[in-house]
């Protein structure tokens, strides 16, 4: 990683600690204006993560969506697309707690990764390659604003009174299942392009579709999961309740597919 890259590297994860803290406070003392400072503050780590990855892009000749780095830095970037854009529709400020805390957790787990960026390899230098990173990590994304939207909404349910004050001052709140269930049924259709994707990719690459490699068996695991979830929601009538919370347990199959499997499995997936 060039030095331009470290530095707007963490200067966009130093923003979001802020803008998460800023949030945090205004929980503490009960000021949910001061959550605005929040919103700011992430519209500028979004915007360091644009200039980011168009210098990344830049540098390596490749979209910054590759390597596992690359990969956690856009996943990030896509969720805080998603939430400016859903905060120009409705106002959906109290989201940014648990999604700026994931995000800044997610940029601190990218610095452990190898940040180098080397030619890619032939297997990498595949058009389809391009294809499946791109909905992996907008998929993840998809996800873990999904998992945001369902932590406020357990907070909104719940007993802490301040949280509960805040969260219901939304003015969707009431409809914020139906919003998870949207962003739920979107990821899965970005999920399974990526499974697609990849099987075609690893056709040209390797000579096969699938091979129940750790990572393919643990996409289909986190998408097929979620297929229950949606099922359980649509055809059983699961209770609002139950249904955020199983989009939260279902959105960490999907960071352990994409980012945690190389930690316990070995893995024919090359990154970089």
């Amino acid at each position: 990683m060039s030095s331009a890259q470290a530095i707007l590297f963490w200067a966009t994860t130093l923003t979001l600690a802020v803008a998460f803290f800023a949030g945090l406070l205004s929980l503490i003392f009960r000021k949910p204006g001061a959550f605005r400072w929040g919103v700011c503050l992430s519209l500028a780590a979004l915007a360091l993560l644009t200039v980011f990855g168009i210098v990344r892009w830049i540098q390596t000749g490749h979209p910054p969506f590759v390597t596992l780095f690359e990969s956690m830095v856009t996943a990030v970037w896509f969720a805080l697309l998603i939430f400016h854009l859903m905060r120009v529709r409705v106002m959906i400020i109290p989201v940014l707690l648990p999604l700026s805390l994931v995000s800044f957790l997610l940029m601190g787990w990218a610095s452990s990764m190898p940040t180098a960026a080397s030619p890619l390899s032939d297997a990498l230098d595949n058009v389809w390659l391009f294809i499946h990173a791109s909905f992996a990590t907008a998929g993840a994304a998809a996800f873990l604003v999904a998992a945001s939207f369902s932590t406020i909404f357990l907070l909104g349910e719940s007993r802490y009174d301040g949280m509960a004050r805040l969260a219901v001052r939304m003015p969707a709140f009431s409809s914020l299942p139906r919003t998870v269930l949207n962003f739920l049924i979107f990821g899965l259709i970005l999920w399974g392009v990526m499974i697609v994707s990849g099987a075609i990719w690893a056709h040209a690459a390797w000579g096969r579709y699938w091979a129940w490699d750790p990572i393919e068996l643990w996409s289909l695991i986190s998408w097929l999961l979620y297929g229950l979830v949606l099922h359980s929601k649509l055809g059983w009538k699961l209770s609002h309740r139950a249904f955020c919370l199983m989009t939260i347990i279902a959105a960490l199959t999907v960071v352990f597919a994409l980012w945690g499997v190389g930690y316990v499995y070995e893995t024919i997936h090359e990154y970089g």
